[in-house]
């Protein structure tokens, strides 16, 4: 007996000490929390990680512990610092690099603009090559092979859980800056564009001047480069502006439910110095922010219209290589993390079962989009009235969490209310204008009138053709009469198949919308 009690005690000792050394439950994991298994991450450079610590482009891949994509991978528990990079049969290190094993994988490489990325993501776009993409993209004839990878690039997109996206720079600025410099050298003389862009480059504070050939005034040629250089960023800012929502659109039509985020554009001139040496009241700088400012806000509104989440960087600190510095980058990750959203496993709700299909499909999409949650994990509860708070909550969590840009101005809506951002965000940008002035009434019930209204207000500020498309002034419904508010809302609805009423004839606006039905307007406008 005492040799038995003695054996017990080695043995419970022995379960002590193992436990103690057992690793931290899985479901603690940042991985875990966010239910991300996969992510993909497109863009160029900026998403590369490359920055004066990565020296030259030889080895723009030493970047690999040092880039946003690495660092928020790493927070997500998908690699660690053993995790090795490999590059596909065919490409050169410089350009490719993405995890043999584990759930992250990087499509990005230096100097990609939105045709490039609109190559990757969509199989049909016609790509034509032109002297940028020659001089800076093909690299071991690298876009003659990507339609080789480009069916892996599109494989990874359709299982990603997360999807980032960075891109925009390039349209605006260092394609303009070599083509411009084109325009204007004199190769036959001995003025290369290289040595203007270099000439440019260290009137804002980014290296030496070179020297320049005999005959040749470095003020004439910054004044040469100024008058072509706007009008081709402009040019880069019209074919952004064509091709962004294609290549989000693309992407969603590979994957209706990963979370995709974009990052806003990164000015690396945002802080430079005057190009005229101080003799113009205004900086390249401030003059490329003028361009990319819009191209923004424009990001943003199309970010909102497609369910993805819109992160700004233009105040991210930028090195001597044009790039974020090691800092800027642990920001860009950090941002970008705040902004994720939990990822709920499909499943089926006990009190949903006998819903009709779409219903169910509704609602599985919006949970798994983290649109809203369930009221136990058994329960979705389909019948519950919407209040005027969640309505709005949940067509902000839809737009994919903007930040507002100013604090909500409703008396009976507190600052730290979980719904506070959701209304200020839908105040300011005319998705509501509160029952009074001074109130929103969130614990209102919301009517199935006033979410219509909200989504239609939603479609007129996010989605660009929405002005443009005329509107069927007509309602089948007898109880929608012409004069009501919410009469063109109800036919914009009508027309775009959102709803079909509760029946043949009757909308019933006045009626409390219920958790099915909201989740099913949005499912119906967001597919």
């Amino acid at each position: 007996m005492k040799h038995m009690k003695k054996l017990l005690s080695c043995l419970l000792a022995v379960l002590m000490v193992a436990a103690l050394c057992v690793p931290a439950l899985a479901a603690d994991s940042p991985k875990n929390v966010f239910g991300i298994e996969n992510y993909v991450a497109l863009g160029d450079s900026i998403a590369t990680g490359l920055n004066d610590n990565t020296g030259t482009n030889q080895d723009a891949y030493g970047s690999w512990e040092n880039g946003y994509t690495v660092k928020l991978a790493e927070m997500l528990g998908l690699i660690d610092e053993n995790t090795e990079s490999y590059v596909p049969d065919g490409y050169d290190e410089v350009y490719y690099t993405s995890p043999n094993d584990g759930g992250f994988h990087s499509w990005a490489f230096p100097a990609m603009r939105t045709r490039e990325i609109l190559h990757q993501v969509d199989a049909d776009y016609n790509y034509e090559m032109d002297d940028f993409a020659y001089l800076w993209l093909d690299n071991g004839e690298l876009n003659e092979k990507l339609g080789d990878v480009g069916a892996m690039i599109r494989k990874d997109i359709a299982n990603a859980d997360l999807i980032t996206l960075n891109i925009g720079s390039n349209d605006v600025l260092l394609s303009q800056l070599r083509n411009t410099a084109w325009q204007i050298d004199d190769p036959d003389n001995g003025l290369t564009s290289g040595m203007i862009v270099d000439l440019v480059k260290s009137k804002i504070g980014f290296g030496d001047a070179p020297t320049l050939p005999d005959g040749f005034d470095e003020n004439k040629i910054v004044a040469q480069f100024l008058a072509k250089f706007l009008p081709n960023v402009m040019k880069g800012y019209h074919e952004f502006l064509t091709n962004i929502p294609k290549i989000i659109k693309a992407i969603r039509a590979q994957n209706s439910t990963a979370q995709i985020v974009v990052l806003g554009i990164f000015n690396p001139l945002h802080y430079s110095l005057s190009l005229t040496d101080g003799k113009l009241p205004i900086t390249l700088g401030e003059m490329i922010d003028g361009v990319m400012l819009p191209m923004n806000v424009a990001l943003k509104d199309i970010c909102a219209l497609n369910g993805c989440t819109y992160v700004d960087i233009v105040d991210v600190p930028c090195d001597g290589s044009m790039h974020p510095t090691n800092e800027g980058y642990v920001e860009i990750a950090n941002r970008i993390y705040d902004k994720l959203k939990v990822i709920r496993a499909d499943k089926t709700f006990e009190d949903t079962q006998e819903l009709s299909t779409e219903f169910q499909a509704a609602i599985n999409w919006a949970v798994e989009r983290g649109i809203v949650e369930g009221t136990s994990e058994t329960t979705f509860s389909p019948n519950d009235i919407c209040t005027r708070a969640q309505i709005v909550s949940f067509l902000w969590r839809m737009a994919g969490q903007p930040e507002p840009e100013s604090e909500v101005g409703f008396e009976d809506v507190a600052a730290d209310a979980y719904y506070a951002k959701a209304v200020a965000w839908a105040a300011e940008n005319g998705i509501t204008t509160g029952v009074t002035s001074s109130k929103f009434c969130p614990d209102q019930t919301c009517t199935r009138a006033q979410i219509v209204t909200f989504l239609y207000r939603f479609d007129q500020k996010f989605n660009p053709d929405a002005k443009q498309s005329k509107l069927d002034l007509s309602t089948k419904f007898h109880d929608v009469a012409l004069s009501a508010y919410y009469f063109a809302p109800v036919a914009w609805a009508v027309k775009n198949g959102i709803t079909t009423g509760v029946s043949s004839v009757l909308f019933a606006p006045l009626q409390g919308c219920t958790r099915a039905e909201a989740v099913t307007f949005l499912f119906r406008y967001a597919n």
